[in-house]
């Protein structure tokens, strides 16, 4: 499977809704699919590296998407308020034995039913994030295999 694969994937189980606010950690790709769906709610994308943002940047003004924001962090300290998305997507990059702490952000971040969907390599790493998740409070977890990745989704109860 294609990466475009993976992210169809991440951008399905997100059941992204227009005007609603969305955290992208990650891919510059995945953030303007992701402003094409949710059309005048905000992209909130947060990398660690402020050059990727930088090239971000470039590639949201040359498509002319408004409403993308850019943000410097990462999973385990996210710099939103609380309740400040209805759904995050992406890849979670973290050290290791941080995982538990990037999900109990998302929870934060997230408003109630908030929805989440991110990639990780392989099916052991999909059944870490999801064991994360549900320690972290979210429902209806589901691990599908999409080529050589796992996507994980589910819902804040």
């Amino acid at each position: 499977m294609s990466h475009a694969e993976v992210e169809q994937a991440l951008l399905d189980a997100a059941r992204l809704v227009p005007t609603q606010d969305v955290l992208v950690l990650g891919s510059g790709a995945l953030a303007l699919a992701t402003h094409e769906r949710v059309g005048d709610g905000w992209v909130y994308v947060v990398q660690s590296q402020v050059d990727e943002l930088e090239e971000l940047l470039g590639a949201a003004h040359a498509a002319g998407a408004s409403g993308v924001a850019y943000l410097v962090g990462e999973a385990p300290v996210l710099p939103l308020p609380d309740d400040a998305v209805a759904a995050a997507l992406g890849r979670i990059a973290t050290d290791e034995g941080a995982l538990g702490a990037a999900a109990e952000e998302l929870a934060r971040v997230l408003s109630s039913g908030g929805r989440a969907s991110f990639a990780e390599p392989g099916a052991g790493a999909g059944d870490e994030l999801a064991s994360a998740l549900a320690a972290a409070g979210f429902e209806q977890i589901q691990v599908e295999p999409v080529g050589q990745e796992a996507v994980v989704s589910g819902r804040l109860g």
